[in-house]
């Protein structure tokens, strides 16, 4: 008995310490190289993210793009910027598209699988935006710095 409560403890203790490691994940929001912003406060940015803005301040469309929801990268991207709006939990985030689409509003941004396809997106497409884990080098996209 011991030795079994030794080990669900342990397993546990694991499974916390990988599942706060991936929670610490760092991500950089992208935009095409030629889009004139360098910066975005951390609120603008989670309106994008939810289609509650559409435009860029050049009046241009706005295309945000997701990764995977199980993804590292999306879930430190929802902690530390849709928490602005109130979502700070993927499945939040998950359950005001599910109303959005319902009523007839608004769908989901896409999703790509990777940073690489991301990056590929985001390098073609003006009015994108996106949050991938690392720094990209290339000359397609550029890193904005995000402000509070």
């Amino acid at each position: 008995m011991r030795i079994a409560t030794a080990a669900l403890a342990m397993s546990t203790a694991l499974g916390v310490s990988a599942s706060r490691a991936a929670d610490d994940a760092s991500f950089v929001i992208v935009v095409a190289a030629a889009n004139p912003t360098n910066s975005i406060h951390r609120q603008e940015l989670a309106r994008l993210f939810l289609k509650k803005t559409s435009r860029w301040s050049d009046g241009s469309g706005v295309i945000p793009l997701d990764q995977s929801a199980g993804s590292p990268v999306r879930r430190a991207f929802t902690r530390a910027v849709l928490s602005a709006e109130g979502m700070s939990l993927i499945s939040a985030v998950q359950t005001f598209w599910l109303q959005q689409v319902y009523s007839g509003r608004y769908t989901p941004p896409a999703v790509k699988g990777s940073d690489a396809e991301v990056l590929a997106f985001v390098g073609s497409h003006p009015g994108a935006i996106a949050y991938v884990a690392t720094v990209p080098t290339g000359a397609a996209v550029k890193v904005l710095k995000i402000t509070d």
